[in-house]
């Protein structure tokens, strides 16, 4: 066998270095693309399923809600039909923190949101949409950051307490002004509470998938693999506790896991752990 030059060795040797090179640079490229993914899409969740709570509270009770805060205004559009249709003001975004109303389950809101319910809402096929477009300028954060939501809600009661949720064109826009957005289906079970006035012991799970596009203009697809666990208390209602989340940007061939509990403690710390093969980082739900 032919003997290779020293030239040769040196050649190949930083052809594979460079190989290698290349192959981990885009590996790391991936991880952040899917990491801004797993950020925004925890997000997005986060915010649909407050939403979520906002409208389940106020059709359980009557409009008697726990969660809007004294200073939100209601007022009735349409009080007549069995069609009814209401609208939550809580003001406009201050300029200064806090930069909106703060609600029971944690956070912080402000602007409109649109709320209709066939009635009787406990009936099983009634259902409940929840609407804010680009001139509700609706705010939902925690005081400080706080991040305009349009979006538009299905919510169909499909059993005595389980719920099939549509999310459509729903639109983040970040104080930076950066936009991410999704869409997709849950089904939402309420495992414990369910006989308890309004919301607030209630827990539930949380399955589904979808797809969305990232603030960076990568799209994903998303797919709940370990029910998500929300509990609804004080202290604990802002994000999920528990559950797992696959993440896959388009162009990526590796997806991403976003664990909701990454101490195994089910804690109320709004604390999740992106991870991406070998790799994890943890980072605080919006």
């Amino acid at each position: 066998m032919k003997k290779m030059g020293k030239s040769t060795v040196l050649w190949l040797s930083s052809a594979v270095l460079l190989l290698g090179m290349n192959a981990c640079s885009k590996m790391l490229q991936d991880a952040r693309d899917n990491i801004t993914s797993a950020e925004d899409f925890t997000a997005s969740e986060t915010e649909a399923a407050g939403l979520f709570d906002v409208s389940d509270d106020m059709n359980e009770t009557n409009l008697q809600s726990t969660v809007v805060p004294a200073g939100a205004t209601f007022r009735w559009i349409d009080s007549v039909s069995t069609l009814k249709v209401y609208e939550l003001d809580f003001g406009p975004l201050s300029t200064s923190a806090p930069k909106g109303k703060l609600c029971g389950d944690g956070r912080y809101r402000a602007g409109k949101v649109r709320i209709s319910v066939t009635y009787p809402y406990n009936a099983v096929g009634a259902v409940a949409t929840v609407t804010t477009t680009a001139s509700d300028l609706y705010y939902c954060g925690d005081g400080t950051s706080m991040t305009q939501v349009i979006t538009d809600i299905s919510v169909k009661r499909t059993a005595t307490y389980a719920f099939e949720i549509i999310v459509k064109n729903s639109e983040l826009i970040f104080s930076d002004g950066k936009t991410a957005s999704h869409n997709g289906v849950r089904n939402v079970t309420k495992i414990s509470g369910q006989s308890t006035y309004g919301i607030w012991g209630d827990e539930y799970e949380v399955t589904g998938k979808g797809s969305g596009v990232n603030r960076d203009g990568d799209a994903y697809n998303w797919n709940i693999t370990t029910p998500l666990l929300k509990r609804l208390q004080q202290g604990c209602a802002r994000t999920f506790v528990k559950g797992v989340i696959a993440i896959e940007n388009e162009d990526s061939r590796n997806p991403l896991e976003v664990d909701f509990d990454p101490f195994n403690n089910a804690a109320c710390d709004r604390t999740a752990k992106a991870i991406y093969g070998n790799r994890s980082v943890n980072f605080k739900v919006r």
